[in-house]
């Protein structure tokens, strides 16, 4: 499970519109379709910033990806994603230096986000660490009130169950093989 924040390019994002434009495909000629040369330009510049990632870039399609050792930036014709998965490593001071800069370079290049886990529209700086905190939070405390499944007792009653079977069924053939002999 992660945190998502999409970003869109376009100033006129709003909840008439967002949930369509995040789930629906883009023209070429659209005002909001992302090409390579934006891409290149905003890899470029998360690059001159000195954060380490590793990138794949598809071969088929116009997608690019940034992986950091904690968190992803996906780039695809008709959005921008930053993926955070819930780890505690990513509530520190650097990812959050990093992802607020990353959000100042997509919103300087014309981009409109939206933090679907809030609700809230983002076109200027933004202070994710106490959201993404305060969501982590919540996510801890959910998986923490459903009691995890021991499956130990399970393997112990199937073991206990298979062991009980071959004693029966021992002892059904030695009183076959015992009956078979004194029959004869």
């Amino acid at each position: 499970m992660s945190y998502v924040i999409d970003f869109i390019k376009t100033k006129k994002l709003d909840f008439d519109n967002v949930y369509n434009l995040l789930e629906g495909t883009v023209n070429p000629t659209s005002e909001i379709f992302i090409g390579t040369e934006l891409m290149n330009k905003i890899v470029q510049e998360i690059e001159e910033l000195g954060f380490e990632f590793e990138m794949f870039k598809s071969e088929t399609e116009d997608h690019c990806e940034l992986n950091f050792s904690t968190y992803q930036v996906a780039m695809f014709n008709t959005e921008i994603a930053i993926s955070l998965p819930y780890w505690d490593s990513n509530i520190n001071e650097g990812t959050n230096k990093e992802i607020k800069q990353i959000i100042n370079i997509l919103l300087e290049n014309g981009f409109s986000g939206f933090d679907s886990q809030t609700e809230e529209f983002i076109t200027e700086a933004y202070q994710f660490k106490s959201i993404f905190s305060e969501a982590q939070t919540h996510v801890n405390q959910n998986e923490n009130s459903h009691p995890s499944v021991d499956y130990s007792l399970y393997l112990g009653l199937g073991i206990g169950l298979v062991l009980l079977c071959v004693i029966i069924w021992k002892t059904i053939n030695k009183k076959r093989h015992y009956n078979n002999k004194h029959i004869s």
